[in-house]
This record gives C-alpha cells, sequence and structure tokens, in this order.
C-alpha cells in the first residue's frame, strides 16, 4: 500500500508540474545550443563570414564582419587548426526569480582540435556563454576547462 501512495504522489507532483503554465521551459529551449553547433561547424568548415552570425560584438572585439573574419582566417592557417569532432551538450539556463527564463545560457562542448603545435591534435571541454540578443543567441565567451572539478562539473560523464 505504501508504493501505491508513493507512486500517486510521484504522479500528482508530475502532474501539477505539467499542467502549470508559470514554469518556463528554460532546460528545454534549444536554442543556445543550436547557436554554438552552428558557430562551430562554420569554424570548423572555415566559413567564417558565416560564424559572424553567431557571435557578440565582445567575441569579435567589434571588428566589422569582413575583417574579423580575415582574422580568423590568418589565426587559422598560421596555427594549423584543424576542428575534428564537436560535441555540444545541452543549455544551462537559469529561472529567474519572477519565474522567467534568463536571456543567458552556458552551453559545454567537448572539442577534438589540432593545431601545428599539437598534430595529433587534444580533447578540449569548454563553456559557452550564450546570449539573447535582438531576438538571437549569439556566443558571448568562451571559456576552456582544465581543472578536473571544473570539467566533472559540466562533463560529469567524461572518463
Amino acid at each position: 500500500m505504501q508504493w501505491l501512495m508513493v507512486m500517486l504522489m510521484g504522479l500528482l507532483s508530475l502532474g501539477v508540474r505539467a499542467a502549470d503554465p508559470a514554469l518556463p521551459e528554460c532546460a528545454g529551449d534549444q536554442a543556445p545550443r543550436t547557436a554554438v553547433e552552428s558557430f562551430m561547424q562554420a569554424m570548423k568548415a572555415r566559413k567564417f563570414t558565416e560564424a559572424y552570425d553567431f557571435v557578440t560584438a565582445t567575441m569579435t572585439d567589434a571588428k566589422p564582419r569582413e575583417e574579423w573574419a580575415a582574422l580568423q582566417k590568418k589565426m587559422f592557417d598560421l596555427g594549423g587548426v584543424s576542428i575534428g569532432a564537436i560535441d555540444v551538450r545541452a543549455a544551462r539556463r537559469e529561472v529567474l526569480a519572477d519565474g522567467s527564463c534568463s536571456n543567458k545560457a552556458w552551453v559545454p562542448n567537448v572539442l577534438r582540435a589540432g593545431d601545428v603545435l599539437n598534430t595529433e591534435g587534444s580533447t578540449e571541454y569548454e563553456v559557452y556563454s550564450v546570449l539573447l540578443e535582438g531576438g538571437s543567441w549569439k556566443i558571448d565567451s568562451q571559456e576552456t576547462l582544465f581543472d578536473e572539478e571544473r570539467i566533472s562539473e559540466w562533463f560529469p560523464d567524461k572518463k
């Protein structure tokens, strides 16, 4: 009988949560993740003018599209940069005190990349800060994680 009560309480709590229209669907919003995926795919394909659409002025140092794209190309060429596997994970987005979704999200990514100094490539654990700007999600900053504790926080499935 006790298991029946536990089951009923669990179902009831799910029903209340699903029926409450005030609860935002922050975690289910794929747009921040899609912005990072689109940016990474454009960078991997060396389509720097397209990648520009997915970053804020902070990320471009307020440079115009063509100038920023030319700098990216130069860095990739000089550094022998090659992007391999990209594994963009689900975004984390906070719920504000009023119950609405924040206009900021954090998107983790596991990147396999190489360069002239590291021809065999390495695995990098990154977290992108993404902002809702003018109706579009754009990357505002990127952090590469080195500390095992921080990596475990964002990538709990990491072996």
